[in-house]
């Protein structure tokens, strides 16, 4: 059995790694030069991690040292964690972090949608943008959002207070029920990509949509690809058990 180590953590190894070489074997340096020499040997240490890690691993020892230098009260480091927290919650597991859709996605997704009143859900709806969005441009439509990170779902939940046909919920969108729902959006990350679709054919009605802004779902090609706000749109259409499609492989779709 393979252990996997989430990114963040080999991150947080790498750099206490590095730490330790720098203070055991270094010489006397100032304290800026030993944070940029451990800055390089955390970076050399995540070569094998995605590329983005590399500038952070080598940037976070120095950015450190000079924050200690400037003198800032405490309290607004502390401050500012606690935002963070509160927007970034549950990003070591879920790897999902904090992304806005954008009007352009609001517009494309209203106009796939057929005519009629119809119920959509957001997976990670962030600050409810999307939905209120789509509200004014479809208002027979139903929304229902659902975030994780508390910050976003309270600014969106004060947000839509009161406004008829739009629900936002907190929590993980692995505890809803996909089925009643013809329209299922996401933008999330490519982590959860093929456990989410997995759900999604499995809960999602023959008939309804399932659009992901920006990633794929591995070995599944998408139905259609949208170009909206500069971003793709993969859409897949979910069919019954027994409608093969050629844009799947000729494999059916579970309903």
């Amino acid at each position: 059995m393979t252990l996997k180590i989430p990114a963040a953590s080999k991150a947080l190894l790498f750099q206490l790694a590095a730490f330790l070489a720098v203070h055991v074997f270094a010489p006397a340096w100032s304290n800026f030069a030993l944070s940029l020499l451990e800055g390089m040997l955390a970076a050399v240490f995540s070569l094998r991690m995605e590329r983005w890690w590399i500038p952070i691993q080598f940037c976070f020892a120095p950015f450190v040292v000079l924050a200690l230098e400037i003198g800032i009260d405490p309290l607004w480091y502390l401050a500012a964690f606690l935002i963070l927290g509160l927007v970034y919650w549950n990003v070591m597991t879920t790897r999902v972090p904090l992304y806005l859709s954008g009007r352009e996605v609001a517009s494309t997704l209203a106009a796939l949608i057929p005519d009629g009143p119809f119920e959509l859900a957001d997976l990670g709806s962030g600050t409810g943008g999307l939905i209120g969005n789509l509200g004014r441009l479809r208002p027979e439509g139903r929304y229902f959002g659902i975030e994780i990170a508390p910050l976003p779902f309270l600014f969106g939940r004060i947000r839509h207070l009161g406004k008829s046909g739009i629900e936002m919920k907190w929590g993980s969108y692995e505890r809803i029920d996909l089925s009643r729902f013809d329209v299922v959006y996401a933008f999330l990350s490519p982590y959860p990509m093929q456990d989410l679709f997995t759900k999604v054919t499995k809960e999602m009605k023959p008939g309804s949509i399932f659009v992901s802004n920006s990633f794929e779902v591995p070995g599944i090609p998408a139905d259609e690809i949208l170009e909206a706000g500069g971003r793709k749109l993969y859409l897949w259409r979910i069919r019954p058990p027994s409608a093969p499609s050629a844009a799947h492989g000729g494999d059916s779709l579970p309903g």
